[in-house]
């Protein structure tokens, strides 16, 4: 059945056991973002318990995407699981089905990311493929980036100002207005700071690729302008949504791993290569 988190103050916590089973630390990673202003609270939980323990979850999520230079109201399915002892007895399938019908008339469509694609097919869900965009550039590191400090709550703030106001970082496919999920996505990354572009961005640098997964800003800057400031020298850039010139970059099909198979129940109008940024995945 649909509960409430605001009515039981007990029942993030019990909700957090469940996850422990599929995936421990989960709920010490999301209390861990809570600090910058994460907030578990705002999924809506479908659960099926008894007496005090939550034994089955289906958790949906408010997406704020842009899909071809549009405004798509999507309904994020997450953290679905049952408890080890109480599988196939149906409780997954009651709390799907209450789940989309909830879901009806709410959301423009539903998406989620699994790695069992078979199981989410029987509820109406399809694979829709996605690409990251790579190029062969290099970068021998510059300045400007600066780190975020998850302590500070200067940084705190400005990160959440910029996740306030952001828009997509492309328009073929992107989110805005959205805390949670970015907020725990990367609870556990190093984030940077932008200053000369007022921008937060999410990248890495291993063995001469730096691979850029988003950056939140009000105007999101030219990708060349972001490369220029990362400090970390490169051969290769793959960037983990469509760029602003995708013209000049190769699409590689690249599902981000066994575990993550995206699915859509509803329309989809995406035009040609993109990927829904890694930290917009729930």
């Amino acid at each position: 059945m649909r509960c409430d988190y605001g009515s039981d103050p007990t029942l993030l916590r019990r909700v957090y056991e469940l996850y422990e089973h599929p995936w421990p630390g989960m709920g010490a990673r999301a209390e861990g973002a809570r600090g910058w202003g994460m907030r578990w609270e705002t999924s809506t939980p479908f659960l099926h318990c008894e007496g005090d323990r939550v034994l089955s979850h289906v958790g949906v999520l408010e997406m704020n995407l842009v899909v071809g230079g549009r405004p798509l109201l999507v309904g994020g399915i997450h953290a679905v699981a049952t408890h080890p002892d109480h599988r196939r007895k149906g409780h997954m399938r009651t709390l799907m089905e209450e789940a989309i019908a909830w879901c009806e008339g709410r959301f423009d469509a539903l998406l989620l990311t699994t790695g069992e694609p078979a199981i989410y097919e029987r509820f109406g869900f399809r694979c829709v493929p996605e690409h990251r965009f790579a190029g062969n550039i290099r970068g021998s590191g510059g300045s400007g980036l600066r780190p975020l400090d998850r302590k500070s709550a200067e940084d705190g703030a400005l990160l959440l100002r910029l996740l306030d106001a952001r828009a997509p970082v492309s328009p073929r496919l992107g989110i805005v207005r959205d805390r949670a999920i970015f907020l725990f996505d990367t609870a556990s990354w190093p984030l940077r700071y932008a200053e000369s572009l007022d921008a937060v961005v999410a990248c890495a640098a291993k063995e001469g690729t730096l691979r850029v997964y988003d950056v939140v800003a009000e105007r999101p800057p030219p990708l060349d302008a972001v490369l220029v400031l990362a400090p970390e020298p490169f051969e290769r850039v793959e960037v983990y949504f469509a760029p602003d010139d995708p013209g000049s970059w190769a699409p590689e099909p690249h599902p981000l791993g066994p575990d993550d198979h995206m699915m859509i129940r509803g329309p989809w109008p995406v035009d040609g290569p993109a990927m829904l940024p890694v930290p917009a995945r729930c």
